[in-house]
């Protein structure tokens, strides 16, 4: 007979712990994505177009940390997930999976609030285009927001499934070993 852990928590607080914790790491998350995504010169073309001095690597490198950021956050997630599964593994990992997409989200817009404001911005608050204006952190793809939630849904999976097979073969074992006891 398999103990389950309970949840040190209160019923209702044990029930929101798989949202409000990704959410409460969103936050962690948002601020050092801030504090380690680079940001770069902007440069205001003719007719009002922005181009950014390396672009292409500048939006590469900002979804890059957001992605290795929500990853780690993904795998914390899905281990903490799968260790402590209480009493309907499903329901909590689906649980889990919808506070790191509200995670995700939140860690992008409080990095983004907390980095640069826009070019647009800057120029409303009278930011000279000749002496320089700096790149908006944000998240450039939906993509890139996914990848928390994947990661601890994957990591929940794996280890709701090797649960379930140790689990399985520890009754199948000693259902064998009392087939093969002979004794009175």
């Amino acid at each position: 007979m398999k103990t389950r852990l309970r949840s040190p928590l209160p019923g209702w607080a044990g029930a929101l712990a798989p949202v409000l914790g990704p959410a409460l790491l969103g936050l962690v998350v948002g601020v050092v994505w801030w504090l380690v995504a680079p940001t770069g010169p902007v440069v205001l073309l003719q007719g009002g177009s922005v181009l950014g001095a390396a672009d292409p690597e500048l939006t590469a490198s900002q979804d890059g940390w957001l992605v290795g950021l929500g990853a780690a956050a993904g795998l914390l997630c899905g281990v903490v997930a799968a260790v402590r599964p209480g009493d309907a593994p499903s329901r909590r990992s689906l649980a889990v999976v919808a506070g790191c997409l509200f995670g995700a989200v939140f860690a992008a817009q409080l990095g983004a609030w907390l980095g640069p404001p826009s070019v647009a911005a800057q120029l409303a608050a009278g930011a000279d285009p000749a002496r320089g204006l700096v790149s908006p952190l944000r998240s450039h793809s939906a993509g890139v927001l996914l990848v928390w939630p994947a990661v601890a849904a994957l990591v929940m999976t794996m280890g709701h499934l090797a649960a379930a097979w140790s689990g399985s073969r520890v009754e199948g074992a000693h259902d064998h070993e009392e087939e093969l006891d002979p004794r009175p």
